[in-house]
Order: structure tokens, then sequence, then C-alpha cells
């Protein structure tokens, strides 16, 4: 899809885009990302070229995958969250698709499918990084699921990247919030939009994700004293219930106040937003998923046991629990004597 960047010391806007023949191009826009006028021209600019590329993807694919693909998800996909994600997912590949001029799934190959890896790494997000491996591996493996159908179907004889067997990236561990960085957040948070504000405090108080803080306030009961996340991770099937922690009472009971529906109402891409407020801040290697990882870790050094702790932030497992956890010498400095020998 069409996408936005910038150069390094260059003040315009740039787009990539894939023109008519099927080939990536890139050019200025001759916008100047310092201006918010010219950012929304060159955002309006971006969007026009992303139109044109889905409506020469629907008529290129036209029987071949377009009349059954957007079922099979309606069909396969168990939450709503999915079912965007997979469809995000399928506007890439369907792009792919035409400027490989594979028209069915019969034509496709294993080769085809590791040439995807290489084609979709070489395009760049928003904010001006390549795509990830681990991004293009995923979206991948959804057209392994496609494929899969299209056999069901009789649409093609045999699935090529069944069993498919690729090497992912490590990722990074997010990094747990000290006291002196969740000052300089708070401190800094007074000058950002009321709905940063309010998230923030949601998931520093109860660890949930980004997500899960558009609470609906009649998920809130004041008078039980106790929150409940209705469509966490998972789900509807997954949704639960904590207490409520007492420094977040009066945020919500704010919010009550004013007759919010919900806690906040997300802008368009919010993980995003909240990028940039930790590099303004001087604090890159944070992310929104910090506070997570923070408050499972804070709980365990509160003594929570660990079947609780889970419980509060609604791991279905140990295995993930543990990913969360970051050990510090000052956590076991107690057992430094533990071992003694003679002598």
């Amino acid at each position: 899809m069409a996408s936005l960047y910038r150069k390094r010391n260059s003040p315009f806007w740039f787009v990539q885009f894939v023109d008519g023949s099927g080939k990536r191009r890139n050019r200025s826009t001759e916008l100047r990302a310092d201006d918010p006028g010219q950012t929304i021209k060159a955002r309006t600019l971006r969007a026009q070229l992303e139109a044109k590329e889905l409506s020469r993807t629907g008529s290129a694919l036209g029987e071949g995958w377009d009349s059954w693909v957007p079922a099979f998800f309606e069909r396969h996909c168990e939450s709503q969250r999915t079912h965007d994600r997979y469809l995000d997912a399928w506007k890439w590949l369907a792009l792919w698709l035409q400027t490989k001029h594979l028209h069915s799934p019969r034509e496709i190959t294993y080769r085809n499918g590791l040439e995807f890896i290489d084609w979709r790494t070489s395009y760049k997000k928003r904010t001006g990084k390549k795509v990830g491996r681990n991004t293009a591996i995923l979206e991948l493996k959804i057209l392994a699921m496609i494929l899969g159908e299209a056999v069901r179907l009789g649409y093609a004889d045999s699935n090529p990247l069944t069993g498919l067997k690729l090497r992912r990236d490590k990722s990074d561990k997010k990094a747990e919030l000290s006291d002196e960085e969740i000052r300089r957040i708070q401190a800094a948070l007074p000058d950002e939009p009321e709905w940063m504000q309010v998230s923030f405090a949601i998931a520093l108080h109860t660890g949930c994700r980004l997500r899960e803080t558009r609470i609906p306030l009649d998920c809130v009961d004041f008078s039980e004293g106790k929150i409940t996340f209705p469509s966490p991770k998972g789900g509807e099937d997954r949704a639960f219930s904590v207490p409520m922690p007492t420094a977040l009472r009066p945020v919500l009971e704010n919010l009550k106040v004013q007759k919010r529906r919900y806690t906040v109402e997300f802008p368009f891409q919010p993980s995003r937003r909240w990028q940039q407020f930790f590099i303004k801040l001087k604090l890159p290697h944070l992310c929104f998923h910090c506070l997570r990882v923070t408050y499972v870790n804070r709980l365990r050094r509160a003594g929570v046991p660990r079947e609780v702790a889970m419980r509060l932030v609604n791991h279905a497992s140990e295995l993930v629990h543990r990913v969360y956890q970051r050990e510090r010498v000052e956590d076991v400095v107690k057992w430094r004597d533990a071992v003694r020998f003679p002598g």
C-alpha cells in the first residue's frame, strides 16, 4: 500500500506507491513535513494513491481471489480484531499477487512465498522504518491459510506453503519502567490529549494492553469496586474482571460524571502516537506495552502469588507470564550466601 516517509535532511514528505504497471515508485510530494496543512495534503495524496492501488488490485484479481477470500475470513475469524488483522494483511497480499501476476491459487509456488518476504520487507512504514521480517512471515502464514481453503474449495490441487518454516527475527524484550521514567511521563502527560492521560493511568494501575484501556463505563462497577474488560486479547470469551485500584477510582468517577460511554476514544494509530511521545521524551526504548511488563514485575516483587498475578493480567499460561518477568540483581541479593561450604 502507498506510504509516506521522511528522508534525513529533507523537509519534505516522500511517498512510496505501486504504479499501473506494478512497479514500485518513490518520489517527493514537495509538501513540507513541518507544516500541518501540507502534511494533511500529503496524507490525502497517499490515500488517493492507495485507493488507486486497491482498485487496480480488485480488477486484476477478479474471480480468482476476491470472490471467496473475504467470505473465508468471515467464516474463519472468531473475533473482529482478528478479522480486521486478516483483512489488513490481505490488502498487502492482494497487491503482491497483482504485481506478480498470480491470478489464481494454482499459480503460486513455494518460491513465490520466499519472494514475498523480500518484497514485503522492502516497504517502509509511515514512520520511515522498513516493515519487519516477522510481520512479513505472519502475512505469509495467512496466505498459507487462504491456500488451504483454496484446496478445500477445489481451486487448487495442493498448498505449496504447507509446513512453511522460516526463521523469525528475535523480538526485543520490552523494558520495565523505572520510577524516574514514570515520573517523567506523568509530568509530560498534562500537555498531551486526554485519551493519553487516561489510557496511561488505566494501564499503569491494571497492567492492561493499550486497546483494553477503552472500557465501556457500563463495565465499571463503583458500588462493588471492580472493572470488567469485556473484549481483551482473545475476544469476548476471555473477558475478565479485576478489583478497582484505589488510585484509579477518581479518574473513572470523573469520566462517569462527564457521562462518557467509554473511558477513551482512540485517534488513528494510537500506538504510533505513543511511540512519538516516548521519542519526544528521549525514551525511545519504551513503548506502551512496557506498562504491562512493569505491572507484572511489580506484582511479583510485592509478593503477589503467581496464580493471582496471572488472574489480574489475564494470562492464560505460566509460559506467557514468565515472558514478562525481568530479573534484577536486587531481586536475588538476599540469596547471595544461600549456599555455604566448609572452611
